[in-house]
């Protein structure tokens, strides 16, 4: 329903039930004073006719008292009259028909019962407490059926003037209230419809009041609050000469709205601005466009000052953050040291801008205080600086994002250098898995552990059939551990050609390579043999690799052993002097026999751990190698790779894996 409806609907209601609450009161007081008029009257009646009848009761004389009934039943609204005698016994009666006025003195005898509810001994007794009283001796009752009412007295007779009176008699008289009700009728139909007519009047001349000073407006500032919402802001016309509250509140509601509209530009300028910050991808841009930014949202030149934690800058980082923009002043760039970022400079505002991972601050924008250059009052200085606090998540995001593309071209660089050694570590050890090379069998396996391993094995052919084998391990894997091996690989392709070169001898010169390579923050465990046909030997060195296991018969019987020699890590940070340069690497020789097998492994592969956090082990790889003795070197190296697998699924390898088993097979000419 529409606001004048109800306004009108509430002031039609309040008025009809006031006006005829009013009218009710009033009637029931006219009501009220006619039967109380009629009451008196037909008192009076009762008063002055009551002598006569009394009289002709005691002389019982019934024609003088239907004579005497008879004048009162035809000049008034007494319509029944009954006498009765002092044992309620009925003497005579008089009636009168309501429809014809015709007079009626034979009484109908279906209706004796009622004339018995006339007199009752209560109401015999009442007349008579009055008249012990000495008050008038009558009993009157309304609201009688056919609206009646009712005068019982009491008919006295005195046998000397001071003696007790003696009830001889009732007189009641049955009178008509029917024109009192009629009346009242019609003036309520009357007073209904003057005040319906009048509460239209009313309504009528309020709702054009309202609709002129109140309804319109409400209806103009509803559209404009529409307008509003969608976008567009268009002054209400305030009512000229009006100086009620509508005008005022029209009057603030164009205030509201121009605020608003101020208010939807500036979010406006702020999101645009927001996101050019936070579309920057560097410090020196980011600097730049945030000064542009708040320039545009205080509508003034500022004095921006973007302090930036060093860390995230491109050039040498130095504790404290560093200054990359100054608006109004050139030079140097400038630090702001880390104990002194709390508090405010005099005369300047600061914004802390924390780093939306660790919570810390990463950045300062300071600016001057607007209110003290720029004679901002205190609300449009909090509305600039409430700007810049929500520029803020925009400088963290873009600072964000900085980071994210340093990380990600830090990542990228990483993964190329990855890339470029892993192709050259491609060429590192050789690409087969099985060889035969001379009178020696040699298998391979190398599982990463990494994109770029730390492992790394060769072999080389030496003068007089004799074979060379090399097995080192860096510390680590990744791209560092690659590019070492790669320089360990490039040194032992020179070496191995010198002649009658000892294992001893490669451990030391590789010692002094790996030394003085890199950061010299790497070691290199190595084993090295030499497997020399001619003479049945194997000559090794061990710079603290783990020990081979051999292979050989005794008596028939597949028998495992260790190649024991000591000798520390390549590269380990003690510079031995050339006396002690020799006794670093121990050198150590075994008989060679037809069919014995060596295999030569890397930690990674006896430490690899199950789901239970148990090692492969060095045991359980002795255990494989001796039920596979009689194998090939092929299926050795198969049955050891099964195992491995099946041991470790599926736990990703935290080691790379190399060994390598090979086998002295000279078949004799017959």
């Amino acid at each position: 329903m529409r606001l004048t409806a109800k306004i009108l609907s509430w002031i039609l209601g309040s008025t009809l039930v006031v006006m005829l609450t009013f009218a009710s009161l009033a009637i029931y007081m006219l009501e009220k004073n006619l039967r109380a008029e009629a009451l008196n009257s037909h008192k009076l009646i009762y008063t002055l006719f009551l002598p006569s009848v009394t009289r002709y009761l005691w002389e019982f004389d019934i024609s003088g008292i239907r004579e005497t009934l008879s004048n009162i039943i035809e000049n008034n609204y007494a319509y029944k009259i009954y006498i009765f005698d002092s044992d309620s016994s009925l003497v005579t009666y008089l009636g009168k028909d309501t429809k014809n006025n015709k007079i009626i003195s034979n009484f109908d005898k279906n209706k004796e019962s009622e004339i018995k509810e006339i007199i009752t001994p209560e109401k015999m007794k009442f007349l008579e407490n009055k008249l012990l009283k000495r008050e008038e001796s009558f009993l009157y009752q309304d609201n009688l059926p056919n609206e009646t009412s009712r005068i019982i007295g009491s008919m006295i007779h005195r046998k000397k003037a001071n003696a007790d009176p003696n009830v001889i008699g009732y007189f009641v008289l049955d009178y008509s209230t029917s024109n009192i009700a009629n009346a009242i009728r019609a003036m309520i139909r009357n007073v209904v419809f003057l005040a319906l007519a009048i509460t239209v009047m009313i309504v009528f001349s309020i709702g054009l009041l309202l609709r002129k000073t109140l309804i319109n407006s409400i209806l103009r500032l509803s559209q404009a609050s529409l307008n509003i919402s969608r976008g567009k802001f268009i002054k209400i016309p305030e009512r000229l000469g009006s100086r009620d509250e509508m005008k005022d509140l029209v009057k603030n509601f164009n205030i509201m709205s121009s605020q608003i509209e101020e208010n939807q530009d500036n979010l406006k300028n702020l999101a645009e601005e927001g996101m050019k910050v936070s579309s920057t991808f560097s410090i020196e841009d980011l600097g730049k466009q945030l000064s542009d930014s708040l320039e545009k949202i205080a509508k003034r030149k500022l004095n921006t000052e973007f302090y930036v934690i060093h860390y995230l800058l491109q050039f040498t980082s130095t504790e404290g953050f560093h200054e990359i923009l100054k608006a109004e002043e050139t030079g140097e760039d400038n630090f702001l040291a880390l104990d002194n970022i709390e508090g405010e400079p005099l005369g300047r505002k600061r914004f802390y801008i924390k780093d939306n991972g660790t919570g810390e601050v990463s950045a300062i924008i300071q600016i001057h205080d607007i209110r003290q250059v720029y004679q901002f009052s205190y609300n449009a200085a909090e509305s600039v600086y409430s700007a810049i606090r929500a520029l803020q998540i925009s400088v963290s995001n873009a600072l964000d994002n900085i980071r994210f593309i340093k990380e990600q071209k830090e990542q990228q660089r990483l993964i190329g250098e990855q890339e470029t050694a892993r192709l050259v570590q491609n060429n590192l050890m050789p690409k087969y898995d099985f060889r035969v090379i001379g009178d020696f069998e040699l298998a391979n396996h190398f599982e990463a552990a990494d994109k770029c391993a730390g492992d790394w094995w060769n072999y080389y052919k030496l003068t007089n059939d004799r074979l060379l084998l090399l097995l080192g391990d860096v510390t680590g894997h990744g791209t560092a551990s690659a590019l070492l091996t790669a320089v360990v690989k490039g040194y032992c392709d020179s070496i191995h050609t010198q002649p009658y070169i000892t294992t001893k001898a490669i451990l030391s010169q590789l010692d002094s390579v790996v030394r003085n390579s890199g950061d010299g923050n790497k070691v290199m465990t190595m084993f090295a043999a030499v497997l020399d046909p001619v003479n049945k030997t194997i000559e090794f060195s061990n710079a603290a690799h783990n020990f081979p296991i051999t292979i050989k018969k005794k008596k028939g019987q597949n028998t495992l052993s260790k190649l024991i020699a000591q000798g520390k890590p390549l590269g380990f940070d003690m510079t031995p002097t050339a006396e002690q340069s020799s006794q670093i690497y121990e050198q150590r020789n075994v008989a060679l026999e037809n069919g014995d097998a060596i295999i030569i492994y890397s930690d990674g592969l006896i430490e690899a751990l199950n789901d239970n956090g148990e090692e492969f082990s060095e045991k359980r790889l002795k255990m494989i190698i001796l039920n596979n003795a009689n194998s090939n070197v092929t299926d050795i190296k198969n049955e050891i790779i099964k195992e491995f697998r099946d041991f470790t699924f599926p736990n990703k390898l935290m080691d790379d894996v190399t060994f390598i088993v090979c086998r002295y097979n000279k078949i004799e000419n017959t």
